[in-house]
């Protein structure tokens, strides 16, 4: 019997682990001469609800999606007099050739497929291509660390606040006055809004933009793991909609 409890006891907490990675350090090996980090979820029924959309194959169970983690413009080429608009559209293409697409295995590429948009061409490999290869990350650690991030804030205050208000009409204060309160996080852009307008012509929020520091996203979402952006990127008029599947 005590043989049993120990087996199982093992598979509980191979289990746990599976579910609940704890992902190495993300730390680059290359151009890490930046500031922050941007980590961009999406609020997946406005976000596929505008412009082309997202594929028909697209899961409808996720309210909170991952766009990518995208590091600011390094230093290196803010000398050189690159414009930082420039770095937002061309992103990692301005330090080398294009990277080929991640390699990843079949369980990251399952928790990708359930939580990052569907889209036409994949959004997973523009994000390492654009945003992640030319840092030396390892593909692995790089995507395993966003999706950890987008799940601690699923199991956020801040997830459970939006959730209970799906399908309603919120305003722009009152979910960055729930923001500060719940993170204790009181820095101008670090948490940045977009929003876009919708097929029914209706603005409906996308995206929520978190500014974090590189060596403390361990502790996101609570205050320690923010910065204040330098640059305003918050679109959300005075009010806006969440949509709702």
């Amino acid at each position: 019997m005590t043989r049993w409890i120990v087996v199982l006891t093992l598979l509980l907490v191979a289990g746990c682990t599976a579910r609940n990675p704890h992902p190495a350090a993300l730390t680059p090996t290359a151009h890490g001469d930046f500031a922050h980090n941007t980590l961009a979820l999406t609020w997946q029924p406005g976000f596929c609800s505008t412009g082309s959309g997202c594929t028909p194959d697209q899961p409808r169970r996720a309210l909170i999606g991952l766009h990518g983690l995208w590091a600011s413009e390094p230093h290196t080429l803010e000398a050189q007099g690159v414009p930082v608009e420039r770095w937002w559209r061309e992103g990692c293409s301005l330090l080398g050739p294009d990277s080929g697409p991640p390699v990843l295995d079949n369980a990251l590429s399952q928790t990708l497929a359930e939580i990052v948009p569907h889209t036409a061409p994949s959004l997973v490999v523009h994000e390492w291509v654009k945003h992640g290869a030319c840092f030396g990350y390892d593909p692995r650690i790089f995507f395993a660390k966003a999706s950890a991030l987008q799940a601690r804030f699923v199991r956020s205050p801040m997830m459970a606040f939006l959730g209970q208000r799906a399908g309603m009409v919120v305003t722009h204060e009152e979910v960055l006055a729930f923001f500060r309160q719940s993170t204790g996080s009181d820095l101008p852009r670090a948490l940045q809004l977009r929003c876009e307008t919708d097929h029914d012509k209706r603005v409906v929020l996308t995206q929520l933009w978190f500014t974090l520091n590189p060596d403390k996203m361990g502790d996101f979402p609570s205050s320690p793991s923010y910065l204040s952006s330098p640059h305003m990127q918050d679109n959300c008029p005075a009010q806006f909609w969440l949509r709702r599947w």
